[in-house]
Order: structure tokens, then C-alpha cells, then sequence
């Protein structure tokens, strides 16, 4: 895992590529609400989830796009986005990608719909996908990232876009904003490293899902519990802080990122392998 991990690293040493330029091409693909996604194998399909990510314009570039890259063994790959995504709009787009920074053109690119899975267009080579603003938006928060694939391994690499200091928000005391899991869950260590090119401060952790109440009249959100985490902080220039922990199979376990700073972390990158 470590040397997946110091490979998927090594592949982002160049500076990195916003989804910009790509949503400025002409003729991304609308996807129709009724045709979506043809039946696929669920049992061989790996999924991939981020909860809670905020795309936004603002004062600091980066802040547009996230880019997924996984290793997988077929060129399929599907995704959800559930958020606030309004396809008449434009509002986001999501494109098929190769690598970690070159601009897909726009025949690999389609307008999502909420909530309904899509089949991303296939191409020689492609290993994730980069979600990115489009049209006139400003900010959309994306409830959560779902991308399913057949895996050659359960190594990823996020290019996250910038992360605003830790927000004083309930919903995201449970499993952090952001936060990563994989399904479905295995037994064995999972290890992860955020690695930042500018000043800033993170916080990154291993949760675990608390039993729920047997007892309980009315079903509840699962309480999660650290169970390890790791911070790191850097005045004048990168900064990197790792984690690893031993999950189990059938127990919801997510990886959070969080910036622990009081201003913008810049567009962090994490990689993690999951057993």
C-alpha cells in the first residue's frame, strides 16, 4: 500500500490543472433523468464516497474542482452526485479523466443530474473524474461524491479544492467536512497522507461508527468515534501529516480531512489506500 501511495503521490509533482479551462469548453453532454446508467454487477463494483464538499469561486484560485483518481481495472466508472446541483443551470460538470492534470476535453464530459447515477464517457486510459463549477456558479455544496468502479486496488488520490477553517456546522461533528470512506469495507490497515504546496494547518483522522441504540423509537444518524488522528501545521511554505489505522470489515469507517488553520487550506491533496 505505502508504495501505491508514494506512486500516486509522485504522479501529482507537476502544478495542477482546475476544472476552469475545461468547463469553458462548449458541449458537455446533458444526461437525461430517465437514461442514466445500464445495469452493472453491484457485488464487483468498488465505491468510493466523499461526504460533504464545498466547490466555490473565490479570492483564492483552486477552489473550483475536485479530482478523484482511482486504479481501475476496467475503463466503467459511474457516479453519483447528490447537493445542490441544478442541471438547467449548469452548475456543475463532470468529466472523465487520464490523469492528474491534463484538461479533458469536452466529448468526456456531462451535466449530472442529483441523484441519479451516470455512466461516464470511456475513453483509452481513464482513471477517475474531475467535478467541477460551471456556468455562472459561484459555490455548490456537493452532499456527497459516489463513484463506483472495478478496482485493480483500493488506492485513491483526491485533489481536493481549497478547504475554509473547520466550520461551526452540527452536521459535520459526526464524520467531519470533508469526509472519505470505502465500500465495501475490509478488514485491515488504512493509511492516508493530505499533503499541502502553501502555508496551512490540517487535522486528519480515522473515524469509526458507533453501535446504534437498539432501543431507539425513531432511527438516528450513527455517532462516530476517533480512532486516531494526526495534525500538522506550517508557517512559510508544504506541509503533510499521515494516519493509519486498522478498520473492520462491516463497520462504517470514514477518513476525515480537516483545516485546523484560520485561514483557506490551499488545494490539499490525499491519498489513501484502503485494505
Amino acid at each position: 500500500m505505502a508504495a501505491t501511495l508514494t506512486l500516486l503521490l509522485g504522479a501529482c509533482g507537476g502544478a495542477r490543472t482546475g476544472g476552469a479551462a475545461a468547463r469553458q469548453e462548449k458541449g458537455a453532454a446533458s444526461v437525461s433523468p430517465t437514461a442514466v446508467a445500464e445495469s452493472v454487477n453491484e457485488d464487483a463494483q468498488t465505491t468510493v464516497r466523499i461526504h460533504r464538499l464545498r466547490l466555490k469561486v473565490g479570492a483564492e484560485k483552486g477552489g473550483n474542482s475536485v479530482r478523484i483518481l482511482v486504479n481501475p481495472s476496467t475503463p466503467n466508472i459511474r457516479i453519483t452526485l447528490t447537493g445542490e446541483i441544478d442541471q438547467e443551470l449548469k452548475s456543475v460538470t463532470v468529466c472523465s479523466v487520464t490523469d492528474p492534470a491534463s484538461v479533458p476535453p469536452s466529448r468526456l464530459c456531462v451535466l449530472p443530474v442529483a441523484g441519479s447515477p451516470i455512466d461516464l464517457p470511456v475513453a483509452p486510459g481513464i482513471r477517475g473524474a474531475e467535478i467541477s463549477l460551471a456556468g455562472r456558479s459561484t459555490l455548490v455544496d456537493l452532499q456527497e461524491v459516489a463513484l463506483s468502479y472495478t478496482a485493480a486496488d483500493r488506492a485513491v488520490l483526491f485533489q481536493l479544492p481549497n478547504l475554509d477553517p473547520a466550520p461551526q456546522d452540527a452536521a459535520c461533528a459526526p464524520r467531519g467536512c470533508p469526509s472519505f470512506e470505502m465500500n465495501p469495507t475490509r478488514s485491515g490497515k488504512l493509511e492516508a497522507t493530505a499533503r499541502w504546496e502553501q502555508p496551512g494547518s490540517a487535522l486528519l483522522d480515522v473515524r469509526a461508527a458507533l453501535p446504534s441504540p437498539t432501543d431507539a423509537a425513531i432511527p438516528t444518524p450513527p455517532a462516530y468515534r476517533v480512532v486516531t488522528s494526526s495534525g500538522s501545521s506550517s508557517d512559510s511554505g508544504p506541509g503533510s501529516v499521515t494516519v493509519a489505522a486498522d478498520i473492520r470489515s462491516g463497520d462504517s469507517s470514514v477518513l476525515a480531512l480537516t483545516n485546523s488553520g484560520t485561514g483557506p487550506l490551499p488545494t490539499p491533496l490525499l491519498s489513501a489506500a484502503w485494505p
